[in-house]
């Protein structure tokens, strides 16, 4: 891995996310290291890629940065366990690599300031940073592939267009999650 390219890379990640921290300079390598792992260049957006994040943290914007997934276009997912880490799974070979911070899971942390932290992660190589599994991906339901909008179907309860297969059905009727089973919101009349 190429330190110019790295320093390239971190730049555009800063300016995506707003400032430079210490999960954008992890999360960069790690985009990074997984397109590597996958054999997939740099600066590209690859359909076949989908990357999933398992955590919600600065680390993830690094990572969208580098890779181009994103969740419009359903190449990037979050399966929120909390952790530092993101599978790299190439959907035409099923190749998929799970990659995490093995700083992340230090228990003795280091009193490094940001700036010492960014340049260890700029200078140390990939290998001595994550732990990689080679894993397998379970097949994805139909509105979670990448692609166009599947099923599209209006709640029978609030109205709303529901998309993608999203709606449950009940008494033979569509219904939308948040009426099926309650919301994150609450409206305020």
């Amino acid at each position: 891995m190429n330190i110019d390219d790295y320093d390239e890379q971190l730049q555009r990640a800063v300016e995506f996310h707003g400032e430079l921290c210490g999960g954008i300079a992890i999360g960069t390598k790690l985009g990074m290291y997984g397109l590597e792992l996958l054999g997939m260049e740099l600066n590209q957006r690859h359909k076949n890629l989908i990357v999933i994040l398992e955590s919600e943290r600065c680390t993830s914007d690094g990572i969208q940065s580098v890779t181009k997934c994103s969740i419009g276009k359903k190449s990037l997912k979050l399966v929120y366990y909390g952790k530092f880490a993101a599978t790299f799974y190439n959907m035409d070979t099923g190749e998929a690599y799970r990659v995490s911070d093995a700083d992340a899971n230090k228990k003795n942390k280091s009193n490094e300031t940001k700036d010492e932290l960014v340049e260890r992660f700029r200078i140390t190589p990939p290998e001595e940073l994550f732990n990689v599994e080679r894993v397998h991906v379970k097949p994805f339901k139909g509105a979670q592939k990448p692609g166009g909008n599947h099923k599209t179907r209006w709640c029978s309860v609030c109205g709303e267009k529901v998309t993608d297969d999203y709606h449950k059905l009940r008494a033979g009727k569509p219904i939308c999650e948040s009426c099926a089973n309650g919301s994150y919101y609450e409206i305020i009349e």
